[in-house]
């Protein structure tokens, strides 16, 4: 009988712990979010939104090798890439995206 008494409090406490630390996660305040860069790659034009100013904008090779890099002077910028048709790594800031030129 006291195994189970046991085993029910030790039960009874993990779910109410688990509860209260769902409660307590707070969402984030969407007024700190900084805005989702969005990379858009038309031949051998690439678009870049919502970079954050003076941003450091770098292309890799899928083996690593670093074969571009911009420093980003507006919200919405071009760029002209002189690349071979394949897959690369587009790095923004912080944020990563794969692109294709064709």
């Amino acid at each position: 009988m006291r195994k189970y008494f046991t085993l029910f409090l030790l039960s009874f406490f993990l779910l109410i712990g688990s509860h209260l630390a769902a409660q307590t996660t707070s969402s984030p305040d969407p007024q700190e979010q900084t805005p989702r860069v969005g990379v858009v790659v038309s031949e051998k034009k690439m678009t870049v939104f919502n970079a954050p100013y003076n941003a450091s904008l770098k292309i890799f090779s899928l083996v690593g090798v670093k074969v571009a890099e911009f420093k980003v002077t507006s919200t919405r910028q071009d760029f002209y890439l002189n690349l071979s048709i394949g897959y690369y790594i587009v790095k923004v800031g912080e944020q990563t995206f794969k692109i294709a030129i064709r």
